[in-house]
């Protein structure tokens, strides 16, 4: 099925697509995607049906985080296998349009937010319910590309209150800080981030309102951003995941939802 602003996860050499909006609506499925044939199958739901929440495992557990329908919710809830549920807790605040990302043993909330503004906050848990303020965005942004590589958040791009950015940012959670270390040569939103062969890859997108099938890379030690080639089609809004050193792109829009599923592989 096309569906686009879901949150997708690794399990074993298999995928798992979670919520996101179809041609029907936000929708709460939970499907499972094997790679190595081709086929996907409806495991199960979500408690709620969310779109442009984020996404991460903590403790042996997929949670998602966020997200909304009509209106930004604060829920947390599990993604199967074997069923879906509602999660351990509630984020403090409802926020959407963020991202979730694993750093050690805890998982890190950064941007997103609700109401249309961005919550400057960036939230650490280590068990889905209770929650610590580790650092505030220089710049507020929703939409944003988030990756993690080596106890470091990249929060790349991403849309603040007065428009587009083109500002890199980097949280370091364990020093409880985080700053703008670079920028993009053009400012991009709703585009996927992903840690690949020692660089930070950036996929897709907009710019200006229109979906980008261009890739760059950004190098987590001199934050020198480069270009690194061209998606098979524009998209924006992919559900990115990581299995076996290779990163998977799933659906995402241009001018509606797309079933495409992308890999890309170390150069």
């Amino acid at each position: 099925m096309a569906t686009t602003r879901a949150v997708a996860f690794a399990d074993g050499a298999d995928l798992l697509l979670g919520g996101g909006l179809t041609a029907s609506g936000t929708t709460a499925a939970v499907v499972r995607i094997v790679i190595a044939g081709d086929t996907s199958t409806a495991i199960g739901r979500l408690a709620y049906p969310v779109h442009d929440a984020g996404g991460a495992s903590l403790g042996g557990r997929n949670l998602v985080f966020g997200g909304g329908s009509a209106i930004a919710e604060a829920w947390v809830q599990t993604a199967g296998p074997p069923t879906s549920a509602t999660g351990p807790g509630a984020l403090p605040a409802p926020r959407a349009d963020l991202a979730a990302v694993p750093v050690g043993t805890q998982v890190i909330i950064v941007g997103g937010g609700a109401a249309g503004r961005a919550d400057p906050r960036v939230l650490a848990t280590t068990d889905g319910v209770h929650y610590r303020v580790v650092a505030r965005l220089p710049i507020a942004v929703r939409y944003a590309a988030v990756a993690a590589f080596d106890g470091r958040v990249f929060v790349v791009g991403g849309t603040s209150a007065a428009g587009d950015v083109a500002a890199i940012q980097i949280v370091d959670p364990g020093a409880g800080t985080a700053r703008i270390v670079g920028r993009l040569g053009s400012a991009r939103s709703h585009a996927a981030a992903l840690a690949i062969g020692g660089e930070i890859v950036i996929a897709g997108g907009r710019h200006g309102g229109l979906a980008l099938d261009t890739m760059i890379t950004v190098d987590p030690s001199t934050f020198r951003v480069s270009s690194a080639g061209r998606l098979p089609l524009a998209l924006s809004d992919a559900a990115a995941v990581m299995v076996g050193g290779v990163g998977y792109l799933l659906g995402g829009e241009d001018r509606g939802p797309l079933t495409t599923i992308l890999s890309i592989s170390p150069t």
